[in-house]
Parts: C-alpha cells; sequence; structure tokens
C-alpha cells in the first residue's frame, strides 16, 4: 500500500513533545489522526485521565473513544501486514505495557479515557463545584430554552411602570420600537439567547455612562483607522504624489464647486489615517469610485476631467487628454493592486468615529436593561431547576477561574491535564475559546504539557451557534492563551473522493474561495487535495442539471435516483440541499413515486398527519369550545366521519360547542349507521377521560384516550409510532416543566421537533440538511435547489460585532441599536455591522458549498433551476447570493450546451395518498342511552366540586402519587436527596396539585403528604438505592411502546436500571396500610400489580434480552416485594 504524499507531516504531528494545529482538509482522515495522536499520549502519561480529548458532538465523541479501543484492542492479536496497521499495531502494543506495568486496565475500564464533548466537559466543571459555578444543585439542561427566554424577557419589561432608571429605559426602548410589547419581548428574548457574546463586554465597561461611551467609541475609531491605515499602506508615495497633481487639476476644472473634490488637493495628507481624517479619505473615495464602491472606468467633467472640445487652444487639448490617461492609467496600477482593492471597497461603509447623542440615549438604556433582563432568566432558571447551554457554558468558566483568579478546580485540572486534544476546532465559539484558555492558564513553556488542535476552516459552517473561523487563524498565528509556541501544520491528501471529483472541486474552488485568509470577515482561503485514490476515475465524475422550474427538476432528481438506484443498488445517495423548504417538490415526486428515503430532520413533526391528530386531540380535551379541533377529531382516522354525516351532525349551529352536539340523541339519529357508531365511540371513551382528569396527568390522559379510541391501529408504518412518541414526550415534558399544559407552548415545541426517518427504507437513499450531513460521505451526492436563497436573519435590538483588540488573544465589542420603527434606513454604524455580517455570511456559504460537494465519494450531481435569455436562450446569471451564484463561473459553459427536457407525459402516480379509516367492527358497540350527555357535558366544561374526603384510596392520594413520582424523578435524575423543602419547593408542590385538581381546601395537607412521603424515601436505604442515578442504564419514568399479541402498546416505567448484570423494574406507590397487616398488605399489592409489571417485562424484552428483576416499593413505610421475571 503506497504512502499518502503528506506522510511526512502526519508522522510529525505524531510527536508527543510539541503542540500543534492541523489543518486537514475534506475525507483527510482527521479521526484517525487524533486517534493515532492519543495512542502515542497514552505511552508517555502517568495515568489516561491526563489526557482530555475534546469534540463537539456526541457522535464523534463516541467514535473517538471507540476507535481508541478498538486499537488498543489490535494489540491483542498478531501484527497486520498492512503497514499503517502495522504502525498502529506497534503504537497499541506499547499502551498495553504500559497499561499492564500501570495497571490502568483500560480495555476493563474504557471510561477512564476522557473524550467527551465540550458540553459534557462543561456540565462536568459545574458539577465539581456547583456553588462557585453559580448552579447550587445541578439543574437539567433545556436543549431549546426559547420559553424561558421569552418568560424573563416578560419579567423584565413589567418593569416599566417603575419609576426609577430600569423603568424610564424600558420606556425608552418601548417607544424606539413603536411600542410594540410583544415585538420587544421577541427582542430581548433574542438577545438572551446569545448573552454569551455581548455580557462579558457589557460587565467590563465600567459603571458610568461616560466610561461606557468611551470604551465604545474607542472601537469605532480603532475601526475606522485600522481600514484607512490598510488603504493608506498600499498607496506608494509615486501614486501619493500623481493623485495630487490629478486632484489640483480636477478641481481647477470642476463646474460643481460644492463637490467634495473641490480643494481636497490642499488638505489631502494619505499618511493620515487617524479618525478625523475620514471626510478627507471619503472625499479621496468621491474621486476615485463609483457610487457602488468600486473603481471608476469612466472619466469626465463630473469628476473634473472635461471632454477634449471644451478647450479653448491646442495646448489646453493635449493637457486634458494627457490628464485623462495620466487618470486611466493610475486606476489600473491601483485596482491590480488586491489588498487596496479589498481594503478601500470598506471605505464608504466605514462607521462614524462616534455615536450621536439619539444613539447613545437608545445604547445607554439597552445597557442598562439588557444585564436586568439576564438577572431575570437566572431567576427563572432557579425556578424551573434547569438551563441552557449557554449558562453551562458561563457556569463552566465561573467554575475555573473568578475575578480572584484561578479557583480551586481550575489549579486542580491545571495539576491533572497534561495533554489536550481538541476536534473540529474550526467551529469553535469565543465562549469556548475562552474556556479553554483558562484550561491552560497555568502552562509554561517547557513544562512537558501539550495541545493539539485539529480542524478545517474550509468547513466551518456553523455561525448560527455562534462558530467564529477567525479563532482558528488566530491560533495559528498567536497560539492560544499560554500555549505561544503551536506549530500550524497542513496535511492534504483526501482519502474519500475520486480523482475526478478531487480534481473538479479543487479547480471551481480555488475560483470561489478568497485568495487570503482575513481573520476579521472570516475569509477563508483555499487548500487544494491531493487525491489518495488515482486508479478509480469514471468517466464523469461531475455533473450538471439546469431546469426550467422547480416541478421539472423535482421529476429530474427522481429520475437520476431511480437511474443510480437501478444500475447501482448497492451504493449510498445523499441527497443535501441549503434549507428544508428547497425539497417541497422533490419530496413529493418521491412520495408520489412510491421512493422509500430515510430523511433526517427534514419533516416537520408538527406536518405529519399522526402529530396532527394528536394535537387535536390535545385541544379538544382541554378546550371543549375549541370547534376546528373537534371537527379534526371527528374526521381523524379512528372517526372518520363523513362530511355528509358531519353537515348533518352541525348544522343549524354554528355556535354550539360541537362536544354537546355529539351528544343529541335527534342529531346523532339523523347520521348514518357507520357515522353514530363513529360518534358513540369517540363519546364514550372521552367521557371515560373526562372521568379520570383529576386522577391522571394531561399525557397519561391523551396517551389513554388515544389507545382506547384505537389511534395506534390506525397507523400505517413504525415512523409513525415513532412521531407519537415524540409528540408525548414533549407533552411530558412541558407538563413536567411547568405543571401544566400551555396549549401555546405545547404548539410552539412541537413545530421545532422533526419526523424521525422511515426505519424501514433503507439507507442508501438519505435526504438531509448540508449542515447535517458534515462528517458523512456518499458514493453519489445530489445537490438540487442551488438557486435557491437562503432565509434571511431576523433583525436584533442591538447589532453587535467583536473585533480584534489591541491586546493579543483578546477582543472588543462594536454595537449598535436597530433602527427606529417607522425609520428609512439604518445609520452608518448598523450599515457598517451589517455590512460585515454579510461578508461574513457570504464566506460561509463559501464554505458550505465545499461541505456539500466533498460528501461525495464517486459522484456530485448539481442541480438547480436557471432562467433562459429570450433571444439568445442561453441561460441568465444566476443571483450572486445562492451557491449557484457561487459555481456560475465553473459550470457556466456545460450548463449554455442546453437545458433538461423533462416534461412528462403523464404525472407521476402518486401512492398512499388515502387516509387510513379504522375497522368499524373492532369498535366496541355502545348504548348511546346509556350516557346522561348533559352531566357529561357540564363534568367537560365545568371542573367538579363535589367534595373529596382525603384519604388513601380518593382522588387526591392519586395527585399526591403524581407529584411524589414527578420529585423522585427529579431527585433521582440529579443525583440529589432533597431533604428540607423551603418555601419555594413547597410552592412549586402546590402548584402541582393544583394543577393535577387537588382543590384548594384540600391542597395544604396534600402537600405535607407529598414531602412526608419525600423524605420517608431518602432516609431510607431502600429508598436511596432505587433513586440512584449511579446504575447502568438509569431510566426514571421510562415510556416505552410495543407489539403485544397483535396490538399495539404503551406505557411508561416508574424506576429500571440495572445491577449486577439484571434489569430491574421497580413501581412504586404513595399508599398507605394498616400497621397491623403490613406483610398481608404487601402480599395483596403483589398479587394486585404482579401481571402489570410482568406486562412491562415482556415489553422490555423487545429490546434487552437481560434478565428481568420486578419490584414494588412504598417509600412512605419502606415496604419492598420484588421478584424475577420468568419468561414463558
Amino acid at each position: 500500500m503506497s504512502k499518502p504524499q503528506d506522510a511526512a507531516q502526519r508522522l510529525d504531528v505524531l510527536d508527543v513533545s510539541q503542540s500543534f494545529i492541523v489543518q486537514a482538509p475534506a475525507g483527510s482522515g482527521k479521526t484517525s489522526l487524533l486517534t493515532q495522536r492519543f495512542l502515542h499520549l497514552l505511552t508517555i502519561v502517568n495515568n489516561p485521565e491526563d489526557i482530555l480529548a475534546i469534540t463537539f458532538t456526541k457522535k464523534a465523541a463516541a467514535e473517538m473513544h471507540q476507535r481508541i479501543i478498538e486499537s488498543i484492542k489490535l494489540a491483542t492479536k498478531p501484527c497486520p501486514d498492512n503497514e499503517f496497521e502495522a504502525q498502529s499495531w506497534a503504537v497499541a502494543t506499547q499502551v498495553l505495557q504500559r497499561d499492564a506495568d500501570n495497571q490502568w486496565h483500560l480495555l476493563q475500564n474504557p471510561n477512564r479515557l476522557r473524550v467527551q464533548t465540550i458540553d459534557s466537559l462543561c456540565a462536568h466543571l459545574t458539577q465539581q463545584m456547583p456553588i462557585t459555578a453559580r448552579f447550587g444543585s445541578q439543574p437539567s439542561v433545556q436543549p431549546d430554552a426559547s420559553s424561558l427566554y421569552k418568560e424573563a424577557a416578560r419579567n423584565c419589561l413589567k418593569a416599566l411602570e417603575d419609576n426609577d432608571a430600569v423603568g424610564e429605559a424600558i420606556r425608552l426602548l418601548l417607544a424606539h420600537v413603536d411600542n410594540q410589547l410583544t415585538r420587544a419581548e421577541g427582542l430581548l428574548s433574542s438577545m438572551l439567547a446569545s448573552r454569551d457574546q455581548w455580557l462579558r463586554h457589557v460587565l467590563m465597561m465600567g459603571d458610568s455612562d461616560s466610561a461606557k461611551r468611551e470604551v465604545l467609541e474607542r472601537v469605532l475609531t480603532r475601526t475606522v483607522e485600522s481600514v484607512l491605515a490598510d488603504i493608506a499602506m498600499q498607496i506608494s508615495q509615486p501614486q501619493a504624489e500623481l493623485i495630487h497633481e490629478l486632484l489640483r487639476f480636477a478641481s481647477s476644472n470642476l463646474d460643481d464647486k460644492t463637490s467634495t473634490i473641490c480643494g481636497l488637493a490642499d488638505q489631502l495628507d494619505l499618511t493620515d489615517s487617524s479618525a478625523s481624517s475620514l471626510p478627507m479619505w471619503l472625499a479621496l473615495g468621491d474621486f476615485l469610485l463609483t457610487g457602488g464602491g468600486t473603481w471608476r472606468k469612466r472619466v469626465d467633467a463630473e469628476i473634473g476631467f472635461p471632454a477634449q472640445n471644451k478647450a479653448n487652444n491646442k495646448e489646453e487639448k493635449a493637457l486634458f487628454s494627457e490628464k485623462k490617461n495620466d487618470y486611466k492609467a493610475l486606476l489600473l496600477e491601483l485596482q491590480e493592486n488586491d489588498a487596496l482593492t479589498e481594503a478601500i471597497t470598506w471605505l464608504r461603509c466605514l462607521p462614524t468615529p462616534t455615536y450621536s447623542d439619539q444613539q447613545w440615549q437608545i445604547i445607554q438604556a439597552l445597557l442598562l436593561v439588557l444585564p436586568q433582563a439576564v438577572a431575570h432568566l437566572r431567576l427563572v432558571f432557579q425556578q424551573m431547576g434547569c438551563v441552557d447551554f449557554c449558562e453551562v457554558s458561563l457556569s463552566a468558566r465561573h467554575a475555573i477561574h473568578d475575578t480572584t483568579g484561578m479557583t480551586d478546580i481550575g489549579l486542580r485540572l491545571d495539576y491533572q491535564l497534561q495533554h489536550i486534544l481538541v476536534d473540529e476546532f474550526q467551529d469553535t465559539s469565543e465562549t469556548q475559546f475562552f474556556l479553554l484558555k483558562d484550561l491552560v492558564a497555568g502552562w509554561q513553556e517547557g513544562d512537558g504539557r501539550t495541545l493539539f488542535l485539529v480542524g478545517d476552516p474550509m468547513q466551518s459552517i456553523y455561525r448560527f451557534r455562534q462558530a467564529e473561523v477567525g479563532l482558528f487563524l488566530k491560533t495559528q498565528q498567536e497560539g492560544l492563551g499560554e500555549v505561544r509556541n503551536i506549530t500550524p501544520v497542513n496535511i492534504s491528501v483526501n482519502f474519500r473522493s475520486q480523482q475526478g471529483i478531487v480534481d473538479w472541486v479543487n479547480k471551481a474552488f480555488s475560483r470561489i474561495m478568497p485568495i487570503t485568509d482575513n481573520i476579521f470577515s472570516g475569509a477563508i482561503s483555499y487548500k487544494p487535495s491531493i487525491p489518495f485514490k488515482t486508479d478509480e476515475l469514471v468517466d464523469k465524475a461531475v455533473h450538471c442539471y439546469p431546469y426550467e422550474n422547480t416541478v421539472d427538476e423535482g421529476k429530474g432528481v427522481l429520475h437520476l435516483i431511480q437511474q443510480i438506484k437501478l444500475n447501482k443498488p448497492n451504493e449510498t445517495m445523499g441527497v443535501l440541499v441549503r434549507g428544508r423548504k428547497h425539497l417541497t417538490d422533490l419530496v413529493s415526486a418521491l412520495n408520489g413515486a412510491g421512493v422509500a428515503y430515510q430523511a433526517s430532520d427534514i419533516d416537520p413533526l408538527n406536518t405529519r398527519q399522526t402529530v396532527v391528530d394528536l394535537m387535536s386531540l390535545t385541544r379538544a380535551y382541554l378546550q371543549p369550545a375549541d370547534r376546528v379541533a373537534w371537527l379534526s377529531v371527528l374526521r381523524a382516522p379512528w372517526c372518520a366521519l363523513s362530511l355528509v354525516d358531519m353537515h348533518h351532525l352541525l348544522k343549524g349551529c354554528p355556535e354550539d360547542s360541537v362536544w354537546r352536539l355529539m351528544q343529541n340523541k335527534h342529531r346523532l339519529e339523523s347520521l348514518s349507521t357507520q357515522g353514530q357508531e363513529s360518534v358513540a365511540h369517540v363519546v364514550s371513551q372521552f367521557a371515560v377521560a373526562i372521568a379520570q382528569r383529576e386522577r391522571m396527568s394531561v399525557a397519561e390522559s391523551i396517551r389513554g384516550l388515544w389507545s382506547q379510541l384505537l389511534g395506534p391501529e390506525c397507523l400505517m408504518s413504525p415512523a409513525e409510532l415513532v412521531d407519537s412518541e415524540r409528540f408525548f414526550d414533549c407533552l411530558v415534558a412541558l407538563e413536567s416543566d411547568r405543571g401544566a399544559v400551555d396549549l401555546n407552548l405545547l404548539q410552539e415545541q412541537v413545530e421545532k421537533l422533526y419526523a424521525a426517518p422511515d426505519a424501514s427504507a433503507s439507507d442508501t437513499l438519505q435526504i438531509m440538511t448540508i449542515h447535517k450531513a458534515k462528517g458523512l460521505e456518499f458514493d453519489h451526492v445530489i445537490l438540487p435547489g442551488l438557486d435557491r436563497k437562503a432565509g434571511s436573519d431576523d433583525k436584533r435590538l442591538l447589532a453587535w460585532l467583536e473585533r480584534p483588540s489591541d491586546k493579543p488573544g483578546e477582543s472588543e465589542l462594536m454595537i449598535a441599536p436597530m433602527k427606529e420603527t417607522g425609520s428609512d434606513e439604518d445609520d452608518a454604524i448598523a450599515k457598517y455591522l451589517n455590512r460585515v455580517e454579510k461578508e461574513k455570511a457570504s464566506h460561509e456559504s463559501q464554505r458550505l458549498l465545499y461541505v456539500a460537494a466533498t460528501r461525495a465519494k464517486q459522484q456530485l450531481h448539481l442541480s438547480f433551476c436557471v432562467k433562459r435569455n429570450e433571444k439568445t436562450q442561453e441561460a441568465k446569471t444566476p443571483a450572486k447570493n445562492t451557491l449557484l451564484g457561487l459555481l456560475w463561473p465553473s459550470i457556466k459553459d456545460e450548463v449554455d450546451m442546453g437545458f433538461i427536457d423533462n416534461k412528462l407525459d403523464e404525472d407521476v402516480p402518486l401512492t398512499n395518498c388515502f387516509i387510513k379509516k379504522l375497522d368499524i367492527n373492532k369498535l366496541k358497540k355502545t348504548d348511546l342511552s346509556a350516557f346522561d350527555y348533559q352531566h357529561e357535558s357540564d363534568r367537560f366544561i365545568r371542573p367538579q366540586t363535589n367534595v373529596v374526603e382525603f384519604d388513601w384510596a380518593t382522588d387526591v392520594a392519586a395527585s399526591v402519587g403524581t407529584v411524589c413520582h414527578q420529585w423522585m424523578q427529579i431527585m433521582g435524575e440529579r443525583g440529589e436527596l432533597i431533604v428540607d423543602y423551603d418555601k419555594m419547593k413547597q410552592q412549586m408542590i402546590r402548584h402541582q396539585l393544583l394543577e393535577t385538581g387537588v382543590l384548594p381546601q384540600y391542597v395544604e395537607q396534600a402537600v405535607e403528604r407529598v414531602i412526608e412521603v419525600l423524605l420517608c424515601c431518602v432516609k431510607d436505604k431502600r429508598g436511596q438505592w432505587v433513586l440512584s442515578n449511579q446504575h447502568e442504564n438509569s431510566q426514571f419514568e421510562y415510556p416505552l411502546s410495543g407489539v403485544i399479541d397483535g396490538k399495539v402498546t404503551h406505557v411508561r416505567l416508574d424506576r429500571t436500571f440495572i445491577e449486577g448484570g439484571k434489569r430491574w423494574i421497580i413501581d412504586y406507590k404513595t399508599s398507605r396500610h394498616n400497621d397491623d397487616d403490613k406483610e398481608q398488605f404487601l402480599d395483596n399489592e403483589v398479587i394486585r400489580y404482579k401481571s402489570q409489571l410482568e406486562h412491562y417485562a415482556r415489553l422490555m424484552k423487545g429490546i434487552d434480552s437481560t434478565p428481568m428483576m420486578l419490584g414494588l416499593y412504598y417509600p412512605e413505610f419502606g415496604g419492598w416485594r420484588s421478584w424475577q421475571y420468568e419468561d414463558v
């Protein structure tokens, strides 16, 4: 096997005595490189924990961990013949010897290898010192905290009426957004989501307004002076003298004496780059540049160069001609200087070096309100017992390094960590970058500790997650924190793609990407790759498919997929798009043709019919007056009421409750026989659910109602079952967090989720976004919709930009308020920030296209729509802000060869386009006359008011049990046994009980009962064992679904875990007993619940073959019964 051409560089970076930052392009095997480096480090460290490898995704962490273990296992086998594997075997042999010498037992204890995501690292740090990290007890982490941001913003804006500085600032901000409170709330909540970018800067500005203004205007001044200095540096002395001469000529010949060019020659000093000289430079821009900021091409009287026919004599005519030629020659010379051309394009966009008083008034208000909003957010976090990832990251930094310096945990980490490896370093955010700096803050040159950073800035595509590719470039130049001596290394061999792909990518992207890197704008120059597979050429690696409209394109891509499936059935295909909306016509064509595919995070969950039906069911249950929800329930497949029957049921009663009409005997008799049975079935099951509503949570009620309506039997695929589970998980989480179900919030949460991939479909055809495809590879990559534009970003309450400061490794903040509602345009500072943002977005689009193209192993297919020139029939140039616009110079000639004629004679046949109806024979025959309809209706619309006696067998006890279960889950998952229930915790319990239906007159007694049960549990050794989260595969309130005896069934296990090679399934009960017959009571409970627990075990056996133990636990008196499940 031949060596890759960059073998020397790959060998160099395995020198464990040095620190490296490695730029590794797509397909270059960086995971293998990281694995090899980790193995080499294991041969020299005293403990495996001395090495920390950081990745950005759980999948990447698991892959690296697995590769390290597999590489170590390799040493237990004979030395392989393959040269690369033989090298790995030799290192692994040394690792095993080191393992034996130091009794590490890595193969038995693989968790000693510290390979973790940066999020899990942050969580670990906050757990080590919860008080220092400002957490106290460890909260849960909310992947989507948007509802918490809104609540904090709403709470902050409540100070609107206060007669203090904060109230005045809020009133000013509201006026700025035309007193639209909802808009202000949304803008403020979006600021909270990205607070890690601006908060530290705001807090460091000082307390006085004058100090804050000085800090911020200093940033504006430095920005202006930096650009002016770049321009001045590129203009030579002869060029400067010629500019002076031409300006004097132009000034004397200008008719418009108000022009900025007049008199410019007398004040021009091209060595002056101070902010105060900005008007002079802008005037020079008027002389040299067009209104669009590009070099002038026309030389005319408008800028002081009269036409020759305006000359009074021959000498003057010659002079006019000479000066024009001198000016043209100057422009040609200047525009050949790429650095000058790049710098001068920013001249017209530069911000003013100071704020106007009106601007400062708004900024002043924002700087006061924003920290208040953060404080409110932290209060919301405390109340809800959860945080977002941003808070975990900020708190992790605080746990390592506070205002006094390194904390105890920081010092302990500094002592322990000897070597740090970071994967995907190009996706580091500013907050993560500072965390890494904190981790190496105590390192010194020559102390033997090393940093190994690997990434590819050409694949940095996560700016929406605050990734800053400029940090990679900065580290290459300056090092990271105390690690200054870090060696940049480039590797270049591509092991993934065949030579035709690599050659095409090299040629295309050398034109698409910038010539030079730029830290500030995020410009990344292209680094060519070298193909390793030089013997796997195909006739043509890259194909273009131009279409006239998206419908034709969808059909054309479908045809392409079918051809690849037919000719190469075992090869994989990846259909990658920039945005999910770009797939509409293609997905329609695929579904119509019955082509199965796996879609990863493509189909919104709220568009799946199963979830639409469940949402309607939930709305009807919680809001009986919701007419649309009830109509949806009646049209859902478990009822499938015909439109004729629907008309008879509702006619003449546009205002009446549908629920009442469903119970009207005369109306029911007007329906068809099938309609009567269907409606009766729905009424009977809703009546049961209503009767039990105070004993069950909303999620349990909806799941039970759906099952009784035979909803699961209406599902058409396993994917729909998974979709329904995602809905129920969302419903349970919302009810658990909030103690109640907010339908609007539920709708928002569901809208953010995506339907499960079709598990029955082969993985040979996968559809996903380009972002989701990063790190994957396919034999054939299809890129449809290249002509489509990306979505626009939302406006922010405060526009900001972090830019490098004068201090190495530090950054500073430039800010501008959003324009006032009703204002026509942004001010100069906001325009500048918008220009920078567009520039960064443009560069990231280039990198996004690179990521998409480099997923291909064999062939790359480019599909798009373009318009034709009516006269020439040639393709029109596409918009620059599209991926096609970037590709156009490389593929234009091929596109002009002709469009694809993809019009089909017949429509694509549609399959699976019907709604499955429930078999009417499966419905239980219901005697409608048995229902007291008015009574049931009243119960549904108004809460019950009958008195409930407080006894262990009553509804209140059921509510106590529900709340106890919730708190036992909270304690178990957090690993914190609560023994002190302060006022805040009591209030939370009180709120939960009221939400489950406990009447106010009984709630205090119920609160005492909950606390009593929970305290008994945490004081009981059995209870501590049950709640411990240290068990293997520990789960609380675990949802489980499966098919038993041909029927879909759903359950939720109170507690399950594995201990000693056996899986425990435990139900805990809050029932009371008579002290005289405790043992008899427990024996009776086993008889009562044995079949239920064994039903759980049967379901669990479908996914886990581990031997099962079943248990009943009664925390109040430490009651316990257990038995082994015997599978029959």
